[in-house]
């Protein structure tokens, strides 16, 4: 056999080692080592990226594969089902517990006390059995649907800024007529 054909090939691990190290540093330097450092638990760069507008924001399809993969594979979900769901009922309850807990807001000013009576005394009741009037006239497809005991269980919880949003905006005739019968 002459040399040149029964000769190995010698590998220059040096070399191999180092041109390995430098492709991956240079896919770590962009998006996709952002990417990576986030799934091994240091979001800090990605998130750095998006905020500050560090490097180009424009992603590709395949950086937006990756995105939405680490997303899924990290992002806790929800269990169970949703604390409560937007229907007509549910809207009026939390808008009669607003107006309740306006009222009694009032029934404290008036009287000079720190808090108001629970859903079982006299004031509270009166106040709650008004604003189930006002709202179910507002709201006409709830119709008779809506119990003292829903509204009253939670009304002295801190109230929703949506709904008193909502309350404030819409029924601002119940917000006066609810303030008026506390202050009787």
């Amino acid at each position: 056999m002459s040399g040149a054909t029964g000769r190995k090939r010698q590998i220059d691990y040096a070399a191999y080692a180092e041109r390995r190290d430098k492709d991956w540093q240079r896919r770590m330097a962009g998006f996709e080592g952002l990417v990576i450092k986030a799934r091994l638990g240091d979001p800090e760069p990605l998130i750095d990226h998006f905020r500050y507008h560090v490097g180009p924001l424009q992603l590709s399809e395949d950086n937006c594969e990756m995105l939405s993969v680490l997303l899924e594979r990290n992002l806790p979900r929800k269990n169970g089902r949703p604390r409560g769901s937007v229907s007509h009922k549910n809207a009026a309850i939390a808008c009669a517990r607003c107006l309740v807990r306006i009222g009694k807001a009032a029934w404290c000013r008036k009287n000079g006390r720190k808090r108001a009576p629970g859903p079982d005394k006299a004031p509270t009741k009166i106040l709650i059995k008004r604003a189930i009037g006002l709202v179910e006239a507002h709201f006409s497809a709830v119709g008779g649907k809506i119990s003292a005991e829903a509204v009253g269980d939670q009304s002295h919880l801190k109230e929703d800024s949506e709904v008193g949003a909502y309350v404030s905006e819409h029924l601002g005739d119940a917000i006066d007529e609810i303030i008026d019968l506390a202050r009787k």
